[in-house]
C-alpha cells in the first residue's frame, strides 16, 4: 500500500510551530492553524492508502 492522501486537522502544531507560514509567524496556534475548520477524529490526521499493483483493491485508511 502507498500513501495516497493525508488530511490533517491543523496546518501546524501548537508546540513547536513547525511548518508555520512566514505570513502567520505571529499568529496564535488556534484558530489560525485551522483555516478549513476540518477536524479529523480528536484533532488528528486521516491517511488514505491505495494499492499501486491493482487499482481494483479497496482503499485502506488510518486515523492517528
Amino acid at each position: 500500500m502507498e500513501l495516497l492522501l493525508t488530511i490533517d486537522s491543523s496546518e501546524w502544531d501548537g508546540g513547536s510551530g513547525s511548518w508555520k507560514p512566514l505570513e502567520q509567524a505571529d499568529s496564535p496556534p488556534h484558530p489560525a492553524a485551522l483555516p478549513t475548520k476540518v477536524i479529523v477524529g480528536r484533532a488528528g490526521e486521516l491517511n488514505v492508502f491505495t494499492c499501486p499493483a491493482d487499482p481494483g483493491h479497496p482503499h485502506r485508511w488510518s486515523v492517528q
